[in-house]
């Protein structure tokens, strides 16, 4: 890659790092995110919920206005915004207050950022090598936001776990990265005039794409694992007790540093093995194995460095998973002018668990106190791993299918 591209991608991933942040706070900061609010367990999981579901509708649009609109107006606008609610954030409002800003972060993370990152960060590369950039992405991604979530842990720490502290420095982070968007991204060299017409039509020519139905349904697994991968923090506080500072270190290790040796290694193996979803499946295979085995462990203080040890691990699988979901973009008959509405339409399927997984995490956190809701949670991590290998193996099927002109 040309330093040309590199330094895009740079740029790309630095917002990247940071866009999420806000809305999923409470996947590193979740007992202290709860008692600055004061919510409950469903409460905590109904603000990703809504995102999620709001998001079904932002991933579609959002592929639409990623094949209409210059990708550097919507990273700015995408920084901007998202860091300015952020700010309101700190405030501490209401239960209502912040279901509407989870509604509005959808828009302004989804809607205007997603779908334009893809379609930019696939342009980058040729079919060849989609798997390496989008590795080399979230490895860079894991770089920046290591360094963005320590000093926000060193905070946190220097102002005795004050939570308000994480949400005014990640917000004013935002606002700072939109101007430097501003300043160093170019702008796109066409400009892309929305046609109505067009558009539409792109769209009922995706929905007849069996390839990008099956990607959808595959990230859809990878997705429901990783939301469940989250339910490591509380398990680290509340099983194991340890403190929030502590498991937020372990979580911002294995997040940005552990998983970062998956998305390294990820890119090149899937590269090496010619399918981006051949590798999903096997992938998906050993998360259902290590699942069962840890489900097999005692499980409390006296293995809390054992129990510490299995979320590293897998922190590693997703990350090696998440590396090379839209790589799997390449292996599909997606026409180019459609990359972008066909990523949204794809993200639609895929992270439809944002809607419905964290409170359904949460309501059983409520109704099953202690350690059984941590046996049903993990349970369901390996029926979700077994049924997500099978998915990605279908589709690695169909693709060499289509590679050797059988369909």
């Amino acid at each position: 890659m040309d330093k040309r591209r590199l330094s895009l991608l740079a740029i790309i991933c630095v917002a990247n790092a940071l866009i999420y942040t806000l809305p999923y706070l409470q996947s590193t900061y979740y007992d202290s995110m709860q008692a600055a609010y004061g919510f409950t367990h469903v409460q905590m999981g109904n603000l990703v919920g809504v995102f999620g579901a709001c998001n079904i509708v932002a991933y579609f649009f959002g592929g639409v206005a990623a094949d209409a609109f210059d990708t550097k107006k919507l990273f700015v606008f995408s920084m901007a915004a998202t860091g300015l609610a952020g700010l309101y954030s700190a405030t501490l409002p209401g239960y209502t207050s912040m279901l509407a800003l989870s509604i509005f972060w959808s828009f302004s993370t989804i809607l205007t950022f997603w779908p334009a990152m893809i379609k930019a960060v696939k342009n980058l590369a040729d079919g060849a090598h989609q798997g390496q950039v989008f590795s080399l992405k979230e490895t860079m991604c894991c770089i920046i936001t290591f360094g963005f979530s320590m000093t926000g842990l060193a905070l946190f720490n220097l102002t005795g776990e004050n939570f308000v502290t994480l949400a005014v420095f990640y917000s004013v982070c935002h606002i700072i990265v939109a101007g430097l968007v501003y300043v160093f991204m170019p702008s796109g060299s066409e400009t892309v005039q929305p046609d109505v017409k067009s558009l539409v039509g792109g769209m009922g020519k995706v929905l007849k794409l069996k390839g990008v139905w099956l990607i959808g349904f595959t990230i859809f697994f990878s997705q429901l694992l990783s939301i469940i991968f989250g339910r490591f923090t509380p398990f680290l506080t509340g099983i194991c007790g340890m403190s929030a500072s502590t498991v937020a270190l372990i979580t911002i290790i294995g997040v940005n540093g552990f998983a970062n040796i998956g998305s390294i290694a990820g890119g090149r193996v899937a590269d090496a093995m010619g399918s981006p979803s051949k590798f999903i499946s096997f992938v998906m295979v050993i998360c259902a194995l290590t699942a069962a085995v840890f489900l097999a462990i005692p499980w409390g203080a006296q293995t809390a460095a054992l129990c510490t040890a299995f979320c590293i691990v897998f922190r590693i699988l997703n990350g090696a998973l998440k590396s090379v979901l839209f790589a799997t973009m390449s292996q599909v008959d997606i026409p180019p002018r459609l990359t972008g509405t066909s990523s949204g339409f794809i993200s639609i399927i895929g992270y439809l668990p944002d809607a419905f997984a964290y409170t359904l995490c949460g309501s059983v956190m409520e109704a099953f106190p202690g350690k059984s809701a941590y046996i049903i949670i993990f349970s369901a991590m390996v029926v979700c791993a077994l049924a997500g290998a099978a998915v990605a193996y279908i589709l690695h099927r169909y693709s060499a299918k289509l590679k050797y002109g059988k369909i």
